[in-house]
Order: C-alpha cells, then sequence, then structure tokens
C-alpha cells in the first residue's frame, strides 16, 4: 500500500531485504521493542543501496553522509522472536540536498508497520551538501545485484 501522501514509485525502486527477529531485539513478551524497527528501516535502506551498487563506505570516502531528518513509523502488528520478515524499502524523492524513503516491514502477507524517512546529505563539517549527480542516477536505477 503506497502512502498517501508521497507519489507512487515505479517498481524498479524497491528492494525486499529478509530478516529474522533476534531474541535481543524483544521485550519479556518476546514481542519486537518498538525502536528496534527503526534499525530494520535502516538495515533495508543499506541493503537497497548496496543492491544498486553503492556502499555505505563508499559514501563516507566521499565525505557524504545521510543524516535522518525526519522519521514516521506507523505500527500495525506485533513482531515477535522468531519471525521471519521483510523489509520493503522503496526510494520515493531524491531533491537537490534530500532522498525519502518508504518502507513496510512484512511478515508474509501481513504489514507490521509502515513508514518512511526523510535523509538529509551532509558533509564531515555536518553542513547540508548537494547530493553528487551519480548518486542521483543510482538512486532512479534498478537493482544491479541481489548479492546480500
Amino acid at each position: 500500500m503506497p502512502l498517501p501522501s508521497l507519489p507512487d514509485a515505479p517498481p524498479h525502486l524497491t528492494s525486499r531485504t529478509p530478516l529474522a527477529v533476534r531474541f535481543c531485539e524483544t521485550d519479556l513478551m518476546g514481542i519486537v521493542h518498538h525502536a528496534n524497527y527503526v534499525i530494520y528501516l535502516e538495515a533495508g535502506r543499506i541493503d537497497w543501496l548496496k543492491r544498486r551498487g553503492l556502499s555505505y563506505e563508499e559514501m563516507v570516502r566521499r565525505d557524504l553522509h545521510l543524516a535522518v531528518a525526519e522519521l514516521r513509523i506507523k505500527y500495525r502488528q506485533a513482531a515477535r522472536f522468531g519471525d521471519e520478515l521483510v523489509v520493503e524499502t522503496t526510494c520515493r524523492e531524491v531533491q537537490r540536498v534530500t532522498a525519502r524513503f518508504s518502507y513496510r516491514i512484512l511478515r508474509g502477507e501481513d504489514v507490521i508497520c509502515d513508514g518512511d524517512i526523510l535523509l538529509a546529505c551532509l558533509g564531515s563539517n555536518l553542513t547540508l551538501t548537494r547530493i553528487p549527480d551519480d548518486i542521483v542516477q543510482l538512486l532512479a536505477s534498478p537493482e544491479t545485484t541481489a548479492d546480500r
């Protein structure tokens, strides 16, 4: 289900990252602690970039960082220890210094949560910097590899 405030993205801008819920991510009831969903979204985004040929290490070497400027998560169902989840990550929008990703975390066909993150491109001095053209092109590209 697309986020209502964002335009539909072409299917090639979506990647799916499997993950299993580990015991250390849960509370005493075996339910995933809400803060861990942010980690799941980040894992999906890092995998999304890697599948398009860009590692976060390469961005750091280029003195580029993607900092979270906005974060929204809507929790719909509880995930539990041992659940096999899929983080569906989509690049929705790229502006001069920002990129917006949307996410769904699925257990089978069930949507556990959805959300979006606005990332700001920063240099090491923590000032906004323009996203380089080659990275803008990458953010609009399909996966080049399914390797994780």
